[in-house]
């Protein structure tokens, strides 16, 4: 499984990146899961729902099932879910997008929009900068408004680590 980040700061792109990106990686026959990271205090579970009844009366986790899908709630107890646990969750995917998590030692492209006039960051552990203009660094720059071209570079870069790690 590769994990790739999708990160910038807020109002970047990285959501619609993720919109449109997702379809395009799915005709790549790439099978994909994302992780999104949310600054707020998020229930996805409601009060009065029995599920929500179970999980507060001390359940540390609670799945919630119907012929459609399934959700994993878990409490967190305010600690920052780490990324490994979380990704370990998934079954069956070749891909993890991650949104957000910027500060975390994954691999990433950083989504830059010059509107936003904020500046560029990037790490040790950036691979490419999408971003709607040039900028002056020595990495990878793909155009934030040419999605096949970014897709491209996903699906060829995570085929190039496919290949190295079977020549090991």
């Amino acid at each position: 499984m590769h994990i790739i980040g999708i990160c910038g700061f807020s109002g970047s792109g990285k959501t619609t990146l993720l919109k449109q990106l997702i379809p395009l990686l799915k005709q790549y026959g790439i099978r994909l899961a994302v992780i999104k990271h949310s600054h707020h205090n998020m229930d996805i579970d409601l009060p009065g729902k029995d599920s929500y009844e179970l999980r507060k009366s001390g359940a540390d986790q609670v799945i919630v099932a119907s012929n459609q899908r399934w959700a994993l709630i878990s409490e967190t107890y305010n600690n920052s879910p780490n990324l490994t646990t979380l990704a370990s969750h998934f079954n069956q995917v070749d891909l993890v997008l991650i949104e957000g998590f910027k500060d975390e030692a994954i691999s990433k492209i950083v989504c830059h929009r010059q509107a936003n006039q904020q500046p560029v960051f990037y790490d040790e552990n950036t691979l490419a900068i999408a971003s709607d203009v040039e900028l002056p660094v020595s990495l990878p720059q793909l155009d934030l408004n040419n999605i096949q071209s970014i897709g491209k570079w996903i699906y060829d870069y995570i085929t190039k680590m496919d290949q190295q790690r079977s020549e090991r």
